[in-house]
């Protein structure tokens, strides 16, 4: 007698050939679609310390999008993103393929304008990259990197220039004698230069006249230079000319209409204007402090705002100093 098999049955071995076919196909990888692909959320990850969903939304943008111009400004916020978790291979790995990819971007030779993600992700893989260095123990390779970077942009924009010098000073400035500074011009009282202040504490607040953070600084920079000038430190405040070369005069108006309403200091504190002091002082942000000893050496070099108590205890640590 035969067996009869239930439909059931039949119905899955005849599908069995099907389902095998699909176990062993490939699953299809889908593409993101580029208006799903948001850098900025890269940025609040990083902010948030979470560097491996940092590099995942890179990976997500660069296969929607490729390597594009905003591709390279992510390389180079992870690469810092890697130095806010010490992540130092990762620095180290993200900086170089940033630094690769920018100078590709730039073309030969570099062309600046209209490039601007090519010229932060530059500057900020050299910095990464030499502090990857320091981190290893190799500072003297470190400030020979930076420095063979600075010869070889010798050319690049005013801001790149000054973030390599700034990364030079922030690994090797403290405990230098502080660089002189000699004045294309000068507002406020006359000045002579740092040679000519040695016995005294200098503090030195190097700005800009058009800067947010400067203008929100003034208040407690102007309040301290009031308490500490008769305690005889001496302040001084380079800044330098930012708009074009024919617009000299109207451009030191500008400053000294801010020195003397936004700051009060006009009558009491000098502000030379020199373009290579601030290069040197790697001024790439504004406001920057630099606190020099009675003997013309710095003691911290310090590129953002502070309040007024943190200002007041560098000042104080700075009277303590031997003379």
């Amino acid at each position: 007698m035969k067996r009869l098999i239930p439909v059931t049955s039949l119905l899955l071995l005849a599908s069995l050939p099907r389902l095998a076919a699909q176990e062993t196909a490939p699953t299809p990888t889908p593409t993101p679609r580029p208006e799903m692909v948001d850098l900025r959320f890269l940025r609040f990850k990083i902010s948030a310390g979470d560097l491996p969903s940092a590099e995942s939304i890179l990976e997500v943008h660069k296969a929607a999008k490729g390597e594009d111009a905003e591709y390279v400004y992510g390389l180079a916020w992870l690469a810092r993103g890697a130095v806010l978790v010490e992540d130092w291979p990762a620095a180290a790995r993200y900086a170089k393929a940033a630094r690769a990819t920018a100078m590709s971007g730039l073309g030969t030779p570099a062309v600046w304008e209209n490039n601007s993600e090519a010229q932060y992700a530059l500057g900020t893989a050299i910095e990464v990259e030499a502090q990857a260095l320091v981190h290893e123990g190799k500072k003297a390779e470190a400030l020979r990197f930076l420095d063979k970077s600075s010869r070889e942009l010798e050319g690049a924009p005013y801001n790149l220039r000054a973030r390599i010098s700034k990364r030079r000073n922030q690994i090797d400035l403290v405990g230098r004698p502080a660089p002189a500074i000699k004045s294309e011009d000068v507002v406020g009282p006359a000045y002579s230069g740092l040679e000519a202040l040695r016995g005294k504490p200098v503090v030195l607040y190097l700005w800009w006249e058009a800067c947010g953070d400067c203008k929100m600084q003034a208040a407690a920079f102007q309040r301290t230079v009031e308490k500490y000038v008769p305690k005889g430190v001496v302040f001084v405040a380079p800044t330098r000319y930012y708009e074009d070369a024919t617009e000299r005069s109207a451009e030191k108006a500008k400053i000294e209409k801010s020195w003397k309403e936004t700051y009060g200091l006009a009558d009491t504190v000098a502000a030379p204007i020199s373009d290579e002091a601030m290069l040197r002082y790697g001024v790439s942000a504004t406001p920057t402090f630099v606190f020099v000893d009675r003997k013309g050496v710095v003691r911290q070099y310090l590129p953002y705002r502070m309040t007024e108590e943190r200002l007041a205890a560098e000042i104080e640590a700075l009277l303590r100093s031997p003379s």
